[in-house]
C-alpha cells in the first residue's frame, strides 16, 4: 500500500473521528435532558397515606361596636415595620347623601358610610383597599377618594401619619344591587372577624 493511500486513509479516519466527536458532543446534552425528564425520580405510590391537610379556619364575624385587635401592614404608609392597632366599628349606614349633585359617576351605585375608631401606637396610613364593605354573596364595594360635606363627617383620616386614636366615617361608592352585610379590615396579614351589620 503507498503511502499516499495511508495518509489519505489517516485524514479520513481522522476527519470522522473528529465528526463523531462532534455529534457526540452535540447529542450529550440532549441525552442528558431526555434521560432526566423520563426518569422523573420516584413514582408516587397510589396507595401511600397522604399527610391530613390543613382545615381552612373561617374567622367569626363580630357584632358593631366590638374592638378588634389587629397587626396592620405599613406597606403603604410611612415607615418599615407592621403596627399594633385597635379598630371598632360603632355604625352603617347605607344610601347616604342621596341628593343627585353628589351621585356615584358609576351608574345604578350610590354611597354608603360606617363609623370607625382606630388606636395606634405608632403611625400608620392606611389605603384605600384597608376597608371593604361586603355582600352576602360575596361581592364587595371599595371605599371611595371623593370628599364632600354631604357624607356623614368627620371623615377618617386614612393619610394621617399621627400616631394615637382617630374616629370618622369611610365611605365606599356601592352597586345599588349589593346590600352590605359585613364590613372588613384587609390591609393586615392576620385578618380579623369581619363586622356584621344585620
Amino acid at each position: 500500500m503507498s503511502r499516499e493511500t495511508t495518509g489519505q486513509r489517516h485524514r479520513q479516519v481522522t476527519r470522522e473521528g473528529r465528526r463523531l466527536r462532534r455529534t457526540v458532543a452535540c447529542l450529550l446534552p440532549v441525552l442528558v435532558l431526555f434521560s432526566a425528564c423520563s426518569s422523573g425520580g420516584p413514582k408516587a405510590d397510589p396507595a401511600a397515606k397522604q399527610p391530613p391537610q390543613a382545615a381552612t379556619q373561617q374567622v367569626p364575624s363580630v357584632p358593631l361596636g366590638t374592638t378588634q385587635a389587629v397587626v396592620a401592614s405599613n406597606a403603604f404608609g410611612p415607615g418599615t415595620g407592621d403596627v399594633p392597632i385597635h379598630i371598632t366599628v360603632y355604625a352603617f349606614r347605607d344610601h347616604v347623601a342621596p341628593g343627585a349633585g353628589i351621585r356615584p359617576i358609576t351608574p345604578a351605585t350610590h354611597w354608603a358610610s360606617a363609623d370607625i375608631l382606630v388606636c395606634r401606637s405608632k403611625p400608620v396610613v392606611f389605603d384605600y383597599p384597608a376597608w371593604v364593605l361586603e355582600a352576602a354573596d360575596g361581592r364587595v364595594a371599595q371605599t371611595t377618594k371623593v370628599q364632600h360635606p354631604q357624607f356623614p363627617q368627620p371623615a377618617f383620616p386614612n393619610a394621617s401619619t399621627k400616631a394615637g386614636c382617630a374616629r370618622g366615617w369611610v365611605t365606599w361608592v356601592t352597586p345599588d344591587s349589593l346590600t352590605g352585610h359585613t364590613i372588613n379590615f384587609e390591609q393586615t396579614h392576620d385578618l380579623p372577624g369581619p363586622w356584621r351589620l344585620h
